[in-house]
């Protein structure tokens, strides 16, 4: 959770290439920028890479899934909370400790959150006294939600605001984008695409979940992420395996001025 990127906020399909010297490279780039990579030695990069300090929840979440890799998945609703100048030590105790017995430390160690194991053995953090989510996103109603397919899971938790995922969410946040616009004098600005291969909600293999919020298909994406990479369920595709345990996380950076209207810009992120 350290590492941020200074790249615009586009997700496009993985894809491999092989140069002349038989180097295998596997690149998380858009289309825009394959030809560059084509023409370039393999040390160059498009995009730049910087390391920020963890906050102490972040510091904990990130022990807390090293101690139980395969155990657990995170639905995270994080606070912007200002980053400390070092990056923090944490203890989650000996080896050997149960799950209930980690958690119990972890809260602890930031009171400002707090912990609950869910079923499906997804830990949901949430803020104590204030909330993450000023405008209420992740409690909107679906009034269904089928899930994508399991290569999809990543792009799906990202993009659940954008990419029909959720269209009862898009709805709101297109209304407020453009009653802001409106109210400014001017035009909303087209959408440039993405290229996400064939992860879009009509090719969503389901099962569909009915009348449950967006909070709630973020935790059922999650879950099914565990319950694939663990061999509990067999899964819906078989593009890009072995699968790996995803959480989610979402904060609301506070920006007046922003043109989502919303008074700042919600972020919905996979970790």
């Amino acid at each position: 959770m350290g590492i941020t990127w200074t790249t615009p906020r586009k997700r496009c399909s993985p894809f491999v290439f092989v140069t002349v010297t038989v180097q295998v490279a596997l690149t998380i780039g858009c289309s825009q920028q394959q030809a560059a990579r084509a023409n370039s030695p393999p040390s160059d990069s498009t995009s730049t890479q910087t390391i920020v300090t963890s906050t102490p929840i972040e510091k904990v979440l990130d022990d807390l899934r090293a101690r139980f890799p395969n155990s657990i998945v995170i639905g995270f609703e994080e606070l912007f909370d200002p980053r400390p100048d070092s990056e923090p030590q944490v203890d989650l105790g000996p080896q050997g400790l149960a799950l209930a017995q980690v958690l119990n430390r972890v809260r602890s160690i930031d009171p400002k959150y707090r912990i609950e194991l869910l079923p499906g053995r997804l830990v949901h953090v949430y803020p104590a006294r204030e909330t993450a989510d000023p405008i209420g996103l992740l409690d909107i109603r679906l009034r269904q939600f089928s899930m994508p397919q399991d290569s999809c899971l990543p792009q799906a938790i990202e993009h659940i605001d954008v990419r029909g995922y959720a269209p009862e969410l898009s709805e709101f946040l297109a209304k407020r984008k453009s009653t802001w616009y409106r109210n400014h004098s001017r035009e909303v600005p087209g959408q440039v695409g993405d290229v996400l291969g064939n992860c879009f909600p009509l090719a969503a293999p389901g099962p569909v979940h009915r009348n449950i919020t967006v909070r709630d298909a973020l935790n059922l994406m999650a879950q099914r992420s565990l319950q694939v990479s663990r061999g509990e369920v067999t899964p819906n595709d078989t593009i890009y395996p072995p699968y790996k345990p995803l959480s989610w996380k979402f904060r609301f950076r506070r920006e007046p001025s922003a043109d989502t209207g919303l008074g700042g810009i919600p972020l919905f992120q996979s970790f």
